[in-house]
C-alpha cells in the first residue's frame, strides 16, 4: 500500500513522526545542565542573527519550568512513537496550536525571536494532525467519535 497521509496508516505515521521530532528537539530541556547549554546556544544564535528580543538570564524558576515541560514532552513523545493513535494525534495537534500561540505571544512581549524558528514546525504538525483525515474519512473531532452504524 502506498503512503497516503489521508489513510489511517499515513496519519499514524505523521503522529509517530511528530513524536520523534519532539523527542529530538525537547530532550535537552529535561536536565538542568543540558537546558542551560541549549539556552546559551539559542541566545548566541539570536545574537549572531541579529534577532530582536532577549533571553533573560536563567533563574531557578525558569529552569524548573523548562525541566518540567521537557520531562512531560519527552514522555508524551515516547507515547506517540510507541503507540500512535488518532486520539493522541488530535490531542497533540491541539497542544501544538497552543504552544504556537504562546510562542508568538512571548515574542510579541519581548522574548527573543529565535523562538519563532520552532513555530513553523509546530503549526505544520498541529494543522496536519488536527485536520488531516483519519479513519473512515472523518477529520477533526468527528474522527474521535465512534463510527455510525
Amino acid at each position: 500500500m502506498a503512503f497516503s497521509a489521508f489513510s489511517s496508516t499515513g496519519y499514524l505515521r505523521i503522529v509517530r513522526a511528530s513524536g520523534w521530532y519532539d523527542l529530538l528537539i525537547t530532550w535537552p530541556f529535561v536536565l538542568p545542565w543540558t537546558f542551560a547549554l541549549l539556552y546559551a546556544q539559542l541566545g548566541a544564535l539570536g545574537q549572531a542573527l541579529g534577532l530582536p528580543g532577549e533571553l533573560h538570564p536563567l533563574e531557578p524558576s525558569h529552569m524548573l519550568l523548562a525541566n518540567l515541560m521537557g520531562s512531560v514532552i519527552v514522555v508524551w513523545s515516547i507515547a506517540r512513537i510507541l503507540e500512535p493513535t488518532v486520539l493522541l494525534g488530535r490531542l497533540d495537534g491541539v497542544a501544538r496550536l497552543l504552544f504556537s500561540t504562546w510562542m508568538i505571544y512571548a515574542v510579541a512581549q519581548g522574548a527573543n525571536a529565535v523562538v519563532l524558528g520552532f513555530v513553523l514546525v509546530e503549526l505544520l504538525f498541529g494543522v496536519v494532525q488536527w485536520w488531516r483525515v483519519g479513519p473512515q474519512g472523518r477529520s477533526g473531532l468527528s474522527a474521535l467519535a465512534p463510527a455510525a452504524t
